[in-house]
């Protein structure tokens, strides 16, 4: 586990053979404006506008007017977020987005307990989603309510398993089928809100009228508006995570997350009226598949279309998440935070296939189903350490004044985003605390994993030959070396 000497490492001669043609190995930047566009949307636009609704309209109280303001404010404060991870980005200028910010903010420990809840929630991330994917395949296909447990995970395997090696064979790649799903979600938002604005034109505005009733509205369910708001706008920090990738990144990670959060902010809202033309709230409350059972009633024989758009606004978000989490280990195991081989590219493919590989523990979520509610524990956890990332922030601004800063996001803006952590952190543990301790726990249990593998002084020293040897082995399977330039 420990990093070896340069000397028990393989070099590129080794690796290539007497024919390597001497180019250095490394990821080059390649992500332009429309590529950091590009992964935000295909991030951010899941399955959350499709399935989220009932969450924060059930903590609205009912009340469809101020489930339409917790959406927007759910963007604002989403938006603030990417502006402050923006400053952050472009002042350490470094890939691995928050495990970066945490490693540097707050030192080695707080960053590898960042990691060891990434390796966890991603890998339950990616099996939900790839979950999602078979699902509304099949569903409409086989015209049943639940299609064969079989074919559910055949198709979320091969899902899972197009994301890896996309990833795996190309680092260009995951870019161009972001923009390619980026623009079949976006479709599918336009024809859900095509329709809502034509049902508008016929009067159709029964649910509309008298928008805000609150009778139903206890301060109780708040956090689930809030919360289940905030989920549905996710996932934009995936370009912090490629800041070494991104060409210009002071202009374009800024000014791409400010295009992006803009757009998907008025796609939510205008969507979510138009599920209220047809629906009424006690129709969205109780379903289970909102953008499904409003298909079915605007678009009829076609409603198919809406299933297969919000399919392929799952793989979008594989593609992009399998992206991010491969450049997140990558990074920590440049710092020594990880196993060696995860910190090495292909030769061939200049891509980070053994970090990206770790994601393969999302097939045995896929087995194993029970274990994906792990993610219901540690999304509490995610929610301290988002707080912890923001916080950063004003700390490195009051003891590194002079630290050159190529983008400055406002200070109230910090204020807003740490606020709304914290009432989602406060409130979820206050309704719920077994359940967010338990979360807790098992984020530190990753303590003696860094102690007895990372830790530079207590680490294991009797497993370094081995974990020499293992590492040998690995680089010639997976044909990778160190990356040879630096990017940072």
């Amino acid at each position: 586990m420990a990093r070896s000497n340069s000397q028990d490492v393989v070099n590129v001669t080794e690796v290539e053979g007497s024919d390597s043609s001497g180019s250095k190995v490394f990821i080059p930047r390649h992500i332009g404006l429309l590529g950091v566009i590009s992964h935000t949307i295909a991030t951010v636009v899941g399955t959350g506008i499709f399935i989220s609704p009932k969450g924060v309209l059930q903590g609205a109280g009912g009340s469809v007017g101020l489930a339409l303001i917790f959406w927007v404010i759910c963007g604002v404060i989403q938006t603030c977020g990417c502006f402050i991870y923006s400053e952050l980005a472009l002042m350490f200028r470094k890939s691995g987005g928050e495990f970066t910010f945490m490693l540097e903010g707050w030192g080695r420990t707080a960053g590898f307990l960042k990691l060891w809840t990434i390796v966890t929630v991603n890998s339950a991330s990616m099996a939900i989603q790839a979950q999602v994917v078979s699902q509304y395949l099949l569903t409409p296909i086989l015209q049943c309510v639940s299609p064969p447990l079989i074919s559910l995970r055949f198709i979320s395997f091969c899902a899972v398993l197009f994301m890896l090696f996309v990833n795996c064979v190309s680092a260009k790649l995951p870019t161009r089928i972001a923009g390619f799903f980026t623009m079949t979600k976006t479709f599918g938002l336009l024809v859900v809100i095509v329709s809502g604005i034509y049902n508008l034109t016929q009067g159709r505005t029964t649910y509309l009228q008298n928008a805000f009733e609150t009778s139903n509205l206890d301060v109780t369910t708040i956090p689930l508006a809030v919360y289940s708001g905030m989920f549905a706008f996710g996932g934009w920090d995936v370009v912090m995570s490629l800041t070494e990738e991104i060409k210009r990144p002071e202009r374009n990670i800024p000014l791409g997350v400010a295009i992006s959060m803009a757009a998907i902010t008025i796609l939510y809202t205008m969507a979510n009226i138009s599920y209220f033309t047809l629906l009424s709230p006690q129709d969205v409350l109780e379903s289970e598949a909102v953008a499904a059972d409003y298909s079915v009633l605007t678009l009829g024989r076609w409603s198919w279309l809406i299933w297969l758009f919000v399919a392929l606004s799952a793989m979008g978000n594989l593609n992009s998440k399998t992206c991010k989490h491969g450049r997140q280990v990558f990074a920590a195991s440049r710092e020594g935070l990880f196993a060696e081989i995860t910190s090495m590219l292909n030769v061939r493919y200049n891509t980070p296939i053994p970090a990206i590989f770790t994601l393969a523990l999302s097939l045995l979520y896929l087995i194993e189903t029970r274990v994906i509610s792990l993610i219901r524990y540690l999304m509490f956890i995610e929610t301290i350490f988002d707080t912890m990332t923001v916080a950063v922030l004003p700390y490195f601004r009051w003891k590194y004044p002079d630290l050159e800063r190529p983008f400055r996001a406002p200070m109230v803006m910090v204020v807003i985003y740490m606020s709304g952590q914290i009432f989602i952190a406060g409130m979820s543990f206050y309704l719920d605390p077994m359940r967010k301790s338990v979360g807790l726990f098992i984020v530190l249990v990753g303590l003696p994993v860094y102690f007895f593998f990372f830790h530079e002084r207590f680490k294991l020293k009797s497993i370094e030959p081995y974990t020499h040897k293992m590492t040998k082995f690995l680089q010639r399977l997976f044909y990778c070396v160190h990356q040879e330039k630096k990017t940072f």
